[in-house]
């Protein structure tokens, strides 16, 4: 077995996310690393840091970039996790993102986490917690919290493939009792034709007024390696990321609320480097 901390040991070996060991990360990587992933609620003073609890996802939604290598949902042993996390704390970080495709609701991990001081942020589904589950996802230091709902209609969420069981009004109540627990909450929109505009401003005017940060609908970007690029070119290849790009900018001018200028073309970002 790999000693821990010793990644090279690990190159061109067959491994399972079971065999994995508490990585072990050097004091100055952990010096250096101020930024803290998708938190709002306070400014970071201590350093930051990635874990990753599992990897993969069960669900196949359309826009997501998961055929490739993060497709099969698995889990790292708890141990491990915690030991992770425990070096972490001990070396000064005082949050951490975790960066899994989906973190669904893993109570052993939650419990384990409540009284340990640190704060940490999640992407997940809101549609898959339970209203105790994310109470307990609050008390054990979450403090930001980004929720895909991507659809305010079933047939919306339907034609992405969602299979979310919960209507609309549904999701904003767990959404409303998630910013009770939790300082940051975001719900993600994607711009669907089936979405009426007066819906979506009605709907993100009673997530904001509840304090949960709703956003405009950004169109659907073709990621490489998600269904929706494959419908479009079939499998990636090395223009992929390029392919994709240019064909976003074609055809969409507007993108987010929160984004004032208009991308570049990869090719008019790597010139410089190319240079």
């Amino acid at each position: 077995m790999p000693t821990r901390g010793d990644p090279s040991a690990w190159r061109g070996a067959r491994y399972t996310l079971h065999d994995l060991p508490a990585l072990d990360w050097g004091e100055e990587w952990i010096r250096r690393h101020r930024h803290h992933h998708h938190r709002f609620d306070a400014p970071a003073t201590d350093p930051g840091a990635e874990v990753e609890a599992s990897r993969g996802c069960p669900y196949h939604c359309t826009f997501c970039a998961k055929e490739n290598y993060r497709d099969v949902y698995r889990r790292r042993d708890l141990p491990a996790i915690l030991a992770e996390i425990d070096a972490l704390i001990g070396q000064g970080v005082e949050y951490v993102y975790f960066i899994d495709e989906i973190f669904l609701a893993n109570k052993q991990l939650l419990q384990a986490l409540v009284g340990k001081g640190l704060k940490f942020g999640v992407q997940t589904r809101i549609d898959l917690w339970k209203p105790e589950m994310i109470r307990l996802l609050g008390q054990a230091g979450c403090v930001s919290v980004e929720c895909g709902v991507e659809s305010l209609t079933p047939e919306g969420r339907d034609a992405l493939d969602k299979r979310c069981k919960l209507t609309t009004d549904e999701l904003a109540e767990l959404l409303l009792i998630a910013k009770e627990n939790i300082p940051f909450v975001q719900a993600n929109l994607i711009e669907v034709p089936d979405d009426d505009e007066a819906l979506v401003t009605a709907w993100r005017e009673k997530l904001r007024s509840g304090g949960v940060w709703a956003n405009d609908p950004v169109p659907l970007f073709p990621y490489p390696g998600s269904p929706d690029y494959r419908k479009l070119w079939g499998l990636p290849d090395d223009r992929a990321w390029e392919r994709a790009v240019s064909y976003y900018l074609d055809q969409y001018t507007d993108f987010s609320d929160i984004q004032d200028g208009r991308p570049l073309p990869l090719e008019a970002l790597e010139r410089p480097v190319a240079a």
